[in-house]
């Protein structure tokens, strides 16, 4: 099944931003990848400024 959010194929797609931010913080690259994508977040950012968008 295609995500919504980082455009893969993959089993388990993300259902809601609040997914993607989730898996973001435990570090699912693609879900990362995504996250900086629909946030505009610079490739330099480090994990910490993600989890704290996931926690908003």
């Amino acid at each position: 099944m295609r995500c919504q959010f980082c455009q893969q194929d993959v089993e388990n797609p993300c259902h809601s931003t609040q997914d993607m931010q989730q898996r973001a913080a435990h570090h699912v690259d693609r879900c990362e990848n995504a996250l900086r994508h629909r946030y505009g977040i610079v490739s330099g950012s480090t994990r910490p400024d993600i989890q704290g968008l996931a926690r908003s």
